[in-house]
């Protein structure tokens, strides 16, 4: 590998530095207006690394103009003269041919102890044969690839179903009926586990008896009236529908509770039957299940476990772990399913997002902006740079302004609108001060 050098002299033009702050300093006392282009002068000579040999070659410097340069000239042609009339040598001032070696031979030198000092580093590296210890955060990663990369296979009969509970919904500030959780499904005798997970409220696992863990293809998000309103308010209700969609799982449903008699939720009853019909009716994969409680909610749950039982334990499936990329491959009676924790940590709000899906939850935050929108926006300006390179070629401000008005969103393609094209070019167009 080579090395580039950098050799700088201490004080490559020492001539022309000492006349430059002796008319510096005239100036100075008589207060001219050159003192300024003079100290402008100086300070680029004095960061300048080669020799000059001539006023002539110091115009390539700020601050010389033409009549500092003749000056420097003039000054050089009486230095040399009185050099030649002079006995005493010059002192080290103007480069000379002398000078132009000796620093060829520094620039040697250099070069011969950098290459014994890489020379040295080479028999360093080979006499250490010893490889480096891992640390221990650097050999839970390496576990962790492997434990990722690994194949897991559950015959038939050898695994067990189990419905797994998020921490969020047994216990919680002012959450109380959601402690009921997990009494409802003991006395209804589902087998469940409580943990934390990191999309949706429930979801179902096959477990084997070495520990293994696989997600099969169901999860459910549970949203009591009042929550899906503050959920839709606040922008939370796109951005988990997005998360769920990104998850993986192809079957995805919101289980709905009534909230007493759905009154006084913060908004009207038929925005919110609206926002459930525009997620069955506008997103694949997506069901809406509605109870009268949290009881029948449970009663629901303890059903579909039931169901899954019979589609995989009792028709004889057996399982085995894929990538999202290779989900619903069902070859001779075996199912892929992914893994629990590669779900679990894909699906954390902390895991690495690419551009696409930052930009995609950048624009949910945006008033009246829904998922389908927020797609079709990305699909035609994956980031937000080619967004904005997009309206600057636009012709004009009000042009920019149209710019997404006809972009076909959802299924019917129905156009984005003039409004809200418009307050995207604000979002994204104008400066924060």
């Amino acid at each position: 590998m080579e090395t580039r050098l950098e050799i700088r002299l201490h004080e490559p033009n020492p001539l022309f530095t000492r006349w430059l702050e002796r008319w510096l300093h005239e100036a100075e006392q008589h207060d001219r207006k050159s003192q300024h282009k003079l100290r402008q002068a100086l300070q680029a000579l004095r960061n300048y690394p080669l020799p000059l040999y001539s006023g002539r070659e110091c115009a390539v410097l700020r601050g010389f103009g033409p009549t500092l340069c003749q000056l420097i000239d003039d000054e050089l042609r009486e230095f040399r003269a009185l050099e030649k009339q002079s006995a005493v040598p010059a002192l080290a001032a103007t480069p000379t041919p002398h000078n132009s070696s000796q620093y060829e031979e520094q620039v040697q030198q250099v070069v011969k102890v950098v290459r014994k000092q890489k020379q040295k580093q080479r028999q360093e590296q080979q006499q250490m044969k010893k490889p480096k210890k891992l640390t221990k955060k650097a050999q839970q990663e390496l576990a962790a690839a492997e434990e990722r990369e690994r194949i897991v296979h559950m015959d038939a009969g050898s695994y067990r179903i189990v419905l797994l509970v998020d921490t969020q919904e047994t216990s919680g500030k002012n959450k109380r009926v959601l402690d009921q959780t997990r009494g409802y499904l003991q006395s209804l005798g589902v087998q469940h586990e409580v943990r934390r997970l990191t999309v949706g409220d429930f979801l179902w696992i096959a477990c084997d008896g070495a520990g293994n863990e696989l997600v099969l293809p169901y999860i459910v998000e549970r949203k009591r009236m009042d929550d899906l309103a503050s959920s839709i308010r606040d922008g939370r209700f796109h951005e988990q529908k997005h998360r769920l969609r990104q998850c993986g799982i192809a079957h995805i449903i919101y289980l709905i509770e009534d909230y007493g008699d759905n009154q006084q939720l913060g908004l009207p009853l038929d925005s919110l039957q609206q926002a459930l019909a525009n997620a069955r009716i506008q997103s694949d994969g997506i069901q809406v299940v509605r109870c009268d409680n949290h009881y029948r909610s449970m009663c629901y749950l303890a059903g579909v476990s039931g169901v899954l039982q019979q589609l995989y334990l009792h028709a004889g499936r057996s399982l085995y772990s894929v990538d999202k990329s290779a989900l619903d491959a069902v070859t001779g009676g075996q199912v892929g399913l992914l893994k629990f924790r590669a779900l679990y940590e894909d699906s954390a709000r902390n895991a690495q997002l690419t551009v696409r899906e930052v930009f995609v939850q950048q624009l949910l935050q945006l008033h009246s902006l829904s998922l389908d929108r927020a797609l079709a926006i990305v699909e035609r300006y994956p980031t937000p740079r080619l967004l904005l390179d997009a309206y600057a070629d636009c012709g004009s401000e009000a042009e920019a302004r149209q710019l997404l008005a006809t972009l076909g969103c959802g299924p019917l393609q129905r156009p984005l609108g003039d409004k809200l094209s418009q307050c995207i070019y604000e979002f994204y167009a104008n400066e924060f001060q």
